[in-house]
């Protein structure tokens, strides 16, 4: 996958996550597909976040993109 060193700084959900996210996918998309809730999805987005310092989906794919 491009930029595993991006996906590897966070839990394996986290990374199916931001790929989801970087490959436009919503909440309500994610959620359905790994089975679990939007809220989860929510949490998961937060701690992605936090972790690689951005604040926005925007921003997050910007450097998703970048790796």
């Amino acid at each position: 996958m491009a930029g595993d060193g991006f996906y590897n700084a966070h839990s394996p959900q986290q990374a199916e996550v931001a790929a989801m996210l970087k490959d436009g996918l919503t909440v309500r998309q994610i959620a359905a597909s790994l089975g679990i809730s939007e809220n989860t999805v929510k949490v998961h987005m937060r701690h992605i976040y936090e972790k690689i310092g951005v604040h926005t989906k925007q921003e997050l794919i910007r450097l998703a993109e970048g790796q």
